[in-house]
């Protein structure tokens, strides 16, 4: 009898599994490792922008869930080669001044998180393709970023997946804890698991001295917790947004957190002792907000943004550049009188000509969105290319380059 279809894949599947292994890599690591390809995959997928989601209690009344399933990583219409900002809903705008990141791009395999401190378990690094993930496995853990001060407003973005091996996707949280060790700030994503069903659910609870829990907002936005999303939080003068894959699901106002109270801050994994349990972070930042770009352009006549992303090694804006780029177009409708000469910067990996080439690419790309798309005068923008030649920060750590890419807009 001639084998089953199926069992004919199976040598092709195995030899794949292998070959992606490094030397002296097991088995299950290179499946493990095929699997966060395929979860790098859903992340670069999420390409169509939906509407905003209705106000937390409206979900809870209707019982309808928040569709943020795609978010704002890619309208399906394009413009001149960028993606249409015009149709983007998201208005979040990512902190100025990074205060902690980590892509764990200085993480060695075998060695603990040099920026976390890590309790109750094991994080490892685990790679597959372009993706780098810091994964919990074996029951629940607690990571603590090497961050001991916040600033009263601050925006939090995380490269988050929820995927188990098991099947079970368990719960993770952020906890913002104040100097003597009560809880201020709690963000909540859980795995809501079935059958028939691989949702999530979000919350966000405020406490206070006397041990008083409050919820304050919650969500069920229509996400598979199978594929990696991005979660955002953005705390401005008593004001909470919370965002899953650009979509605003939470946002209250007239919270009362302190956070010059806030001493540090844990992740947290609870896998309900899964042991297989796969939870990971790709991506972390923590950054202090500041005034819009109208203010700080009058001010000082000159805005650093972080907020305007680009495809690695390209000139694309990501469609998450939206909300920063729509504010610099408002500025220039207020102020008919002003004009910018937009700035490209890298940091220093790789060749310094094709940095300069990129940054170049890339000033002209924020100048071509901006008329072509949200109708500024041309004549009224320049644009320079400088590479890596004006760091702002150090290239040796991921912080660093973190902070030397970025746009600046300087008034003319």
């Amino acid at each position: 009898m001639p084998p089953h279809p199926v069992l004919r894949l199976l040598p092709a599947v195995l030899a794949l599994c292998f070959a992606s292994a490094a030397p002296g890599q097991g088995w299950l690591d290179a499946v493990k490792n095929k699997a966060t390809q395929t979860l790098e995959k859903g992340l670069e997928s999420s390409e169509d922008q939906k509407d905003e989601a209705p106000p937390a209690d409206q979900q809870r009344k209707s019982g309808k869930k928040a569709d943020a399933s795609a978010g704002a990583s890619g309208p399906a219409a394009d413009v001149g080669g960028q993606p249409n900002l015009t149709a983007v809903k998201s208005d979040f705008v990512p902190g100025e001044k990074t205060i902690f990141y980590d892509d764990f791009t200085d993480m060695a395999g075998d060695e603990p998180p040099p920026h976390w401190k890590v309790r109750g378990g094991m994080a490892e690094l685990r790679t597959g393709g372009n993706v780098r993930q810091l994964t919990m496995t074996r029951g629940d853990i607690v990571l603590t970023p090497n961050l001991k001060t916040f600033p009263q407003n601050f925006t939090m973005e995380a490269d988050i997946t929820l995927a188990s091996l098991s099947g079970n996707g368990g719960r993770v949280s952020w906890h913002f804890m104040a100097k003597d060790g009560w809880q201020s700030l709690e963000i909540v994503l859980f795995a809501q698991d079935s059958d028939e069903d691989h949702g999530v659910s979000t919350e966000v609870l405020v406490g206070d001295q006397t041990q008083n829990i409050e919820n304050i907002g919650s969500a069920r936005p229509a996400l598979d917790w199978r594929k990696p999303m991005q979660q955002a939080l953005w705390l401005q003068d008593g004001r909470i947004r919370l965002y899953m894959n650009g979509t605003r699901l939470i946002d209250v106002n007239q919270v009362s957190v302190d956070m010059s109270k806030v001493a540090y801050v844990e992740f947290r994994q609870d896998m309900n002792n899964s042991p297989e349990g796969v939870v990971g972070l790709r991506r972390v930042r923590f950054a202090e907000s500041t005034p819009d770009f109208s203010k700080v352009i009058a001010s000082s006549g000159r805005y650093v943004t972080h907020g305007i992303l680009f495809d690695a090694d390209s000139d694309r804006i990501k469609a998450e550049s939206a909300a920063v780029i729509k504010s610099i177009a408002r500025g220039l409708e207020t102020n008919p009188n002003l004009k910018l000469l937009i700035e490209g910067h890298t940091d220093s990996t790789g060749d310094a000509a094709h940095n300069l080439d990129l940054s170049k690419r890339r000033a002209e790309a924020v100048k071509a969105v901006l008329v072509s798309q949200l109708g500024v005068d041309p004549s009224r923008l320049t644009t320079a290319g400088l590479g890596a030649t004006r760091p702002i920060d150090s290239n040796d750590t991921p912080q660093g380059r973190a902070q030397n890419r970025r746009v600046e807009l300087v008034r003319q």
